[in-house]
Parts: C-alpha cells; structure tokens; sequence
C-alpha cells in the first residue's frame, strides 16, 4: 500500500469515528427530552433576564428548564417549562421569576398550592408573577423615602407653629 492510499484510509477511519461519535451524542440528547416530557405553560408581561434554557426550580432545587419562549396572547411572553414528569403539581401551583442573588441569572421558581387536583401535561399555570426589576425596586425606595421625608418635614413644621403660640 502507498503512502498515500493508507492516508486516505486513515483518514476515513477517522470521519467514520467522528460520525458514531456525533450519533451517540445525539441520542443522548434525545433521551434525555423524552424523560423531560412533561410541559407546563405560564404567562408572563415581563420577563426581562429569562433565557430559554435558564433552570425551572421547585422549593430551591432545579426540576427543569425553560424548553422555549415566545409571544401568547395580548403580547404576553409565554414560556414553555419542561422537566421530568415524577413531579406532581396541584392545579393551583403558581409560578414566578426570580434573581440568584441581587445581580444573578433569572430562573423560575414553582411555588406548589394545596388542591388535590393535579396539573396536566400541557396545562397553563393560572398565576404567574414577573420578574421584579432592580431598577424599579430603587425607584419604588426612593419614591417611599420622599414621602416620608415629607411627612417628617411636614410633622416638624406642624410642632414649630405650636411652640410659637
């Protein structure tokens, strides 16, 4: 055999190699959606920082990950939940968006309600909180401060016009 022939050879074996490879990881993948099948929807106005993939999290410990996100009705953001189906949720399960830490990554947070009767698979979860901005908490304070720095200007001036009496 050539030089030449034996690198074509091998470099067959090669591409060969890296073809099982790519089918074995593939499939993998695909196990691992078929035992992520249950799905549940949730509405959302805001959901600013939540990417697809970003873990869905039951009392703290991820379940899940948001399978996919796009616009539902009245230009809400729906997102798509899918996590492993041994996990049972009454109807009145709400969900809502939360922050790891002040400056984290978004994940989803299910917060189970007490009903016996249980969420299906494609069922919309009824309540749905959005993601609370940094930004719009600072302003909530500020505003708050303001007025009670108002109230307290207001009460010092209503006790300086008694003394003066």
């Amino acid at each position: 055999m050539t030089d030449k022939w034996q690198k074509i050879l091998v470099g067959f074996v090669l591409v060969c190699l890296l073809a099982v490879l790519l089918a074995w990881a593939h499939s993998g993948s695909v196990k691992q959606q078929k035992k992520q099948d249950f799905i549940l929807y949730a509405y959302f106005s805001k959901t600013d920082g939540l990417n697809v993939g970003a873990p869905v999290r039951l009392s703290g410990l991820p379940i899940g990950r948001v399978f996919a996100m796009d616009f539902g009705e009245d230009y809400m953001v729906r997102a798509t939940l899918a996590f492993d189906r041994k996990f049972e949720l009454p109807i009145d399960t709400s969900v809502s968006i939360e922050t790891d830490g002040i400056f984290g990554s978004k994940h989803i947070e299910l917060i189970p309600g007490g009903d016996e009767e249980l969420l299906l698979t494609g069922n919309t979860i009824a309540y749905a909180q959005n993601a609370l901005l940094l930004d719009e908490l600072l302003e909530k304070l500020n505003a708050f401060m303001a007025n009670k720095k108002k109230d307290l200007n207001e009460e010092k001036g209503v006790e300086n016009e008694k003394e003066s009496y």
